[in-house]
């Protein structure tokens, strides 16, 4: 019995209500002529006993006609109720074996959402139709908490930054008000020049901060467009990207295509390149002597590994390196905005961004999602 509704649940919704209304009338059909035979033998058993008399009556009527009528009419009646209690018996067990579970499913799934609720699974053991909604259902919720998550996160993000901004925009401001100061002063008569100079070195620190603010935010409403890229044409860029560094710090370059077929692919090259040119600024102002670079490319993934042998962050700038605008004395531009950069681009590209210590020197991990 479990096998067969195990089957039964795995069948197209069409094809199992046909199987089973064909059982059900099978079914009802049997039962319709073992009472039909029931009746006809008790109708025997009374016309023995009624039959015989020609004085019997009921209601006017004489025993032969009540019994014709007694026949059909019970058979009909009968035959009726079998019917209509067989098919109501076959809707239950349709009911029970296609549809309780997967609704029973999808109406907890919509109690959660209008609860505002997003943790939850939805399981159905049915592979037909119904079953396939269901987990679609729970695909779609799954896709919503994601983007729920990073939309939470960007949010979270743009709080550090605008925190950031905000305190690194007080030093150019007072400096610009005590130059303002000093210029509307009767005593300040021989140095115009020079505070006249230094405003504008401030006025372009906040220019900078605000173009810097700009960029962040476009990166993060920016539109993920993806290209078709050969492995000739994404070998031939980063060989590019890769010779701009100085030819004082010589570049490993180490390339991997770990696919199975080397065809053309999906992917966001000017993030890429974006990425990469960071990872390498940012390893070539710290480098000693090398740097290593790895691009591997799998079936799902693009990782790009920049490693420099300068000195390793400590364990504060490690759990900050990805914070905007943080920095430390003794390594101010190896943190800072380009990390958060990468950072952004990376989780928008569907991947990550990481800064670990290696034995002797810091490694940069870019990994963007491929088609």
């Amino acid at each position: 019995m479990a096998k067969l509704k195990r089957k039964l649940a795995d069948l197209p919704i069409r094809e199992a209500l046909l199987r089973i209304t064909l059982t059900g009338t099978l079914v009802a059909s049997v039962m319709i002529m073992v009472f039909l035979f029931v009746w006809n033998a008790l109708l025997n058993l009374w016309a023995i006993n009624f039959l015989a008399s020609d004085n019997w009556r009921f209601l006017g009527f004489s025993a032969q006609t009540v019994g014709v009528f007694a026949l059909f009419g019970g058979a009909i009646l009968g035959s009726f109720l079998i019917l209509a209690l067989v098919m109501r018996k076959t809707a239950a067990v349709f009911y029970n074996i296609k549809l309780a579970s997967s609704l029973k499913q999808l109406n907890h799934g919509v109690e959660q959402i209008q609860n505002q609720s997003l943790d939850f699974e939805l399981h159905s053991p049915n592979h037909d139709e119904l079953g396939d909604l269901t987990r679609s259902f729970d695909e779609m919720r799954q896709a919503l908490q994601a983007a729920l998550q990073q939309s939470w996160q960007l949010l979270e993000d743009q709080k550090e930054v605008n925190a950031a901004f905000s305190h690194d925009l007080r030093t150019p401001l007072t400096v610009l008000q005590g130059n303002v100061e000093m210029l509307t002063s009767s005593q300040n008569e021989n140095n115009t020049e020079a505070l006249v100079q230094d405003m504008q070195r401030q006025l372009q620190r906040v220019t900078d901060f605000v173009s810097l603010m700009s960029k962040i935010t476009s990166l993060q409403a920016a539109p993920i467009e993806k290209d078709d890229c050969t492995p000739e044409q994404f070998s031939a860029l980063i060989h590019d990207e890769a010779s701009h560094l100085s030819a004082d710090l010589p570049v490993n370059l180490k390339l991997a295509d770990q696919r199975k077929t080397k065809a053309s692919f999906k992917l966001a090259t000017s993030a890429v390149l974006e990425v990469l040119d960071n990872q390498l600024n940012n390893a070539q102002k710290f480098a000693k002597s090398t740097i290593d670079l790895s691009v591997v490319l799998t079936t799902h993934d693009l990782q790009v590994t920049v490693t420099n042998d300068g000195p390793q962050l400590s364990k504060v700038e490690l759990a900050n390196v990805r914070v905007p605008f943080f920095s430390q004395q003794k390594a101010g531009h190896h943190l800072g905005v380009g990390m958060y950069i990468c950072k952004v681009i990376c989780q928008t590209h569907g991947g990550d961004f990481t800064v670990r210590n290696v034995p002797g020197g810091v490694t940069t991990i870019a990994r963007f999602s491929l088609e």
